[in-house]
């Protein structure tokens, strides 16, 4: 019973935090909640949590705020980004961006599979994908390797060349996914990148759309962004000319933002 109610008032502090930006004091949590209980309860409540690490207290006269780890833990439950397909409007994608101070990025699945490798003369091996073509040397090895990659598309193709160290075809597949269409909003959001030397490669990682074939879909910590911000990798289905076209979006904010919000404006 301890653990749940808790958990249910650390899950109210998130929500408050996230929507005011400021820290909460235990009257203001307790007109909030649906359950009755007593300000000096919610208080000891909120000394359990801060020994826990996940409340901490900005001035000795303030209310409580949310760390790191608890907005991580939060999103990390809250969040579903590798088993769901979402249907996006762009235009709804771009106000919720602004609207929500969070960086969005949407790339573009051109249909790019494999459909042959062409030995010519053994002089040069030409792979033919479903809208360009790349030439490689001649290679016995390249072949047969290039052949077992056939119907993949250019993105798995990279990840596979990339593992076995394939460093040419890397390269010249790199000169096809640069191609892919992109849309990016909220880059103001992204700026702060710059300001670090060690975020920079980020940053241009990030709005060449490297960044899709570095990281699979999923939601990434301070492990791969810098600390104190949420990175979302997600398949979407993009509204276009009344039909739906698969696509990646990444988004990327700070763990303070209004993720729920977010996901509940971009859908189409």
């Amino acid at each position: 019973m301890i653990h749940r109610k808790k958990d249910l008032l650390l899950d109210k502090i998130i929500q408050k935090y996230i929507h005011s930006q400021e820290p909460i004091g235990s009257e203001a949590l307790k007109m909030s909640l649906s359950i009755k209980i007593s300000s000096a309860t919610i208080r000891n409540y909120f000394k359990l949590l801060s020994e826990e690490g996940v409340l901490m207290q900005p001035h000795i006269s303030s209310g409580r705020v949310p760390t790191h780890l608890a907005l991580k833990n939060y999103w990390r439950n809250k969040l579903n980004a590798k088993d769901t397909i979402l249907e996006i409007n762009i235009q709804k994608f771009q106000k919720a961006c602004e609207e929500n101070s969070i960086f969005g990025i949407i790339k573009e699945n051109a249909p790019q599979a494999l459909q042959e490798v062409i030995n010519h003369n053994d002089r040069f091996l030409i792979l033919d994908f479903t809208t360009d073509q790349i030439i490689l040397p001649f290679n016995q090895a390249m072949q047969r390797f290039a052949n077992e990659l056939v119907g993949l598309g250019i993105g798995d193709i990279k990840k596979i060349a990339q593992q076995v160290c394939a460093t040419t075809l890397v390269k010249k597949l790199e000169a096809i996914t640069e191609n892919a269409q992109l849309s990016y909003f909220g880059i103001e959001f992204l700026g702060f990148l710059l300001q670090h030397k060690e975020f920079q490669k980020l940053f241009f990682e990030i709005i060449s759309g490297r960044i899709f074939d570095r990281l699979d879909k999923g939601i990434y910590f301070d492990t791969t962004i810098p600390k104190g911000n949420i990175a979302i990798i997600q398949d979407i289905e993009l509204e276009k000319k009344d039909t739906k076209m698969p696509c990646k979006m990444f988004c990327m904010g700070a763990l303070d933002r209004d993720y729920i919000s977010f996901y509940e404006k971009i859908a189409s």
